[in-house]
């Protein structure tokens, strides 16, 4: 983004906030910058969405599952599975 100072975690992090609920002053002091700048970013990033991207993670990312669900021929009503 052209013109933004602050980096673009920090305005990620804040629109997170944002969007998750937390006001726009607690989310001023939870990333350390003025309310006034935060809702500049919502205003600016609102009109330019379709470019808007965050920078994609530089570590490798894996992904573990420890459950496994398997259905065995169907879904039975619990009367006919206590027989």
């Amino acid at each position: 983004m052209h013109r933004l100072k602050t980096p673009t975690a920090v305005v990620e992090m804040a629109l997170q906030a944002r969007s998750e609920g937390l006001g726009i002053r607690a989310t001023g002091r939870v990333v350390g910058k003025a309310h006034d700048s935060i809702r500049t970013w919502e205003t600016r990033l609102a009109t330019q969405v379709e470019r808007w991207s965050p920078p994609a993670p530089t570590a490798s990312v894996t992904v573990e599952s420890d459950e496994l669900y398997t259905k065995v021929e169907r879904n039975r009503p619990a009367h006919e599975s206590e027989g």
